[in-house]
């Protein structure tokens, strides 16, 4: 039985699984297996994974019909024999020490998951950058905590991603979590019930994964083909709060999350179709479904937020249509503000490099006119002797 296990769920990924899977294989903890689940691709996908299978007999691969992220990694989650699991997107990449840290961190305090911080790959630029909003430490400068101690912000704290946690598979299989079946947000249901029934979280304060963003193909970015996916996500967690009794003391920190899921939903919408369809639904019913709509202001993390989501239930569809708009004008604004002020560093910069090269030159055509000076001369023939010796000197 391998010490941990690796799931990664694989549609069409021909572009970036095999650094995905380079990552897992590069752990610093060897013994190791990597479950990869084709999930219909229509790519190169499959034979990548059986090229890389055939390599390293570490890695498993697992091929089905299309069914979505949900599908494919409980196909993951069933096959795994290791004693912790870790989900990895076939996009993103680990970095060597993720699992030898976030075991470590478990084992220390006898938690059943870990968390840890992630960093931003843009796909676009290359550039990486600490993803602030998927930690949020709570009330505590311990290394583990309690769920129930700390019930306010649980679980809009940690993101509802899998691949920034590592699960104590006994834990995992003794609460019965599976992941939803749903298209987009599957791992929600899944992330949240293990974040508020476990005993202990560990807290690993370093980024040790990197989760590629500005992807065209990526799930987020084609949201508009289940754009209330996320909406039944939200039902089902706290139908199972409710079944495990914790409804009314994880209540505010749901909503908050349902808020966030609402608001983060609107804003990513790329047709109106997908915008309308998430508007009419929580008009309709959502907002008393989440209970966001006799949730009060005080109560929220984000009063903006809460405002721009609440408002659908007494603003007409164009007005909540305006909202988002002023709001887009407003970041490209700050955008733009931003970009001018990189400007200005940059041309400084190039300022201050010119002054300092023509400096150097100056210094260098003084050293020359010294060098080539009689007196300069003079002054290396007298002391050609005592610095022949000092060099015999050094040398023995």
């Amino acid at each position: 039985m391998p010490v941990a296990s690796v799931v990664i769920p694989c549609y069409n990924a021909e572009r970036f699984v095999r650094e995905a899977v380079a990552s897992a294989q590069a752990q610093t903890v060897e013994d190791i297996e990597v479950v990869c689940v084709n999930d219909g691709s229509t790519d190169a996908t499959l034979e990548v994974l059986r090229e890389l299978a055939h390599e390293d007999d570490r890695i498993r691969v697992i091929d089905q019909p299309n069914g979505g992220e949900g599908p494919a990694r409980d196909a993951g989650l069933c096959a795994a024999t290791g004693d912790w699991l870790y989900f990895l997107d076939a996009d993103d990449l680990m970095e060597p020490t993720l699992l030898e840290e976030a075991i470590a961190a478990c084992e220390a305090c006898k938690a059943d998951l870990a968390v840890f911080r992630t960093l931003l790959l843009d796909v676009q630029t290359g550039e990486e950058r600490v993803c602030t909003w998927s930690y949020c430490r709570p009330q505590t400068q311990e290394t583990w905590f309690c769920p129930r101690e700390h019930p306010s912000r649980l679980l809009n704290s940690f993101q509802n991603w899998v691949h920034n946690k590592l699960f104590r598979a006994s834990y995992v299989h003794a609460r019965g979590l599976r992941m939803q079946h749903v298209h987009r947000t599957a791992d929600l249901l899944f992330t949240c019930r293990a974040l508020a029934e476990a005993n202990r979280i560990a807290l690993v304060d370093k980024p040790l994964h990197k989760y590629r963003v500005n992807n065209p193909q990526s799930a987020m970015q084609t949201s508009d083909s289940f754009p209330l996916d996320f909406y039944e996500a939200f039902l089902e967690l706290r139908a199972s709060l409710e079944r495990a009794g914790t409804w009314d003391l994880y209540h505010d920190s749901y909503v908050n999350w349902a808020i966030e899921g609402v608001f983060v939903n609107l804003r990513m919408a790329r047709s109106l179709a997908g915008f309308l369809a998430i508007v009419d639904t929580m008009r309709a019913e959502g907002l008393a479904k989440l209970d966001i709509l006799d949730f009060e202001r005080e109560r929220s993390d984000m009063a903006y937020r809460y405002d721009m989501v609440r408002g659908i239930a007494d603003l007409t569809t164009e007005e909540v249509l305006f909202n988002y708009l002023t709001m887009f004008k407003t970041e490209v604004g700050l955008a733009s503000t931003k970009r001018s002020l990189l400007r200005l560093d940059l041309e400084y910069c190039a300022r201050e490099s010119q002054r300092e090269q023509e400096e150097l030159q100056d210094l260098r055509d003084e050293l020359g006119c010294i060098a080539g000076s009689f007196s300069y001369k003079l002054g290396r023939s007298l002391t050609a002797g005592p610095r022949r010796a000092r060099d015999l000197l050094s040398f023995r």
